[in-house]
């Protein structure tokens, strides 16, 4: 039987990914660490990496990663064709949600979330938690792990919260921004705001070099 290694190491250099959007279809928009800088990285270039992010951001039970692991391992090529999907959803929630921030009509797009949202709300079942009810799944094929993520995209989108949703000023990385005066600008200051202000200090010296 064909068997599928686990691949998804990160490269000497190349940091564990920021979880810093505030929702979860933002989080797995922004699974390409550095997206326009020298160490990009796409952190579900393979099945093994898809676990991976869905255990750090809990939406994955372990028991059932360890179950899918196998399951992916048996059956390497429908691994494949699962991380393909998911390539398609990450850009297809790209592509929504920069349409929100840039306001204009999503195309592309929507036309290709709206069949991933479908699948994932037939998908699921609702179950008590506190005094509402909401969706869950049971995470036994290779593409479960996008059922939540799809499902969250969906729930953003009819949500208020859709008014805070920005785009970094540094790198193209979507966020949620919950600062009481809604000033954020970055998708964290430690990582794009940081750079901006070095640029700006090393810009500032050398215009008074050149005075």
């Amino acid at each position: 039987m064909e068997t599928v290694q686990r691949t998804s190491q990160r490269p000497p250099g190349i940091r564990e990914l920021p979880i810093v959007a505030g929702q979860l279809a933002l989080d797995f928009a922004n699974t390409v660490d550095d997206p326009l800088g020298p160490e990009r990285f796409d952190h579900v270039i393979d099945y093994e990496g898809l676990l991976n992010w869905s255990e750090r951001v809990r939406i994955v039970p372990a028991g059932s990663v360890t179950a899918l692991r196998s399951t992916a391992e048996q059956h390497p090529r429908r691994a494949a064709t699962v991380v393909g999907r998911a390539d398609s959803l990450r850009s297809a929630i790209n592509e929504t949600f920069a349409a929100v921030i840039d306001g204009r009509a999503p195309t592309t797009g929507w036309d290709e979330l709206q069949q991933f949202v479908a699948t994932a709300i037939q998908q699921a079942r609702l179950v008590p938690v506190g005094p509402q009810l909401a969706p869950t799944w049971d995470f036994n094929e290779l593409e479960s792990p996008l059922w939540p993520v799809a499902e969250s995209a969906y729930a953003l989108l009819k949500s208020p919260l859709l008014g805070r949703l920005k785009r970094c000023a540094g790198c193209p990385w979507l966020f949620l921004d919950q600062s009481k005066n809604s000033s954020r600008r970055w998708c964290s200051m430690e990582i794009c705001g940081t750079d901006q202000k070095v640029r700006r200090y090393v810009a500032k010296r050398a215009d008074r070099r050149t005075a």
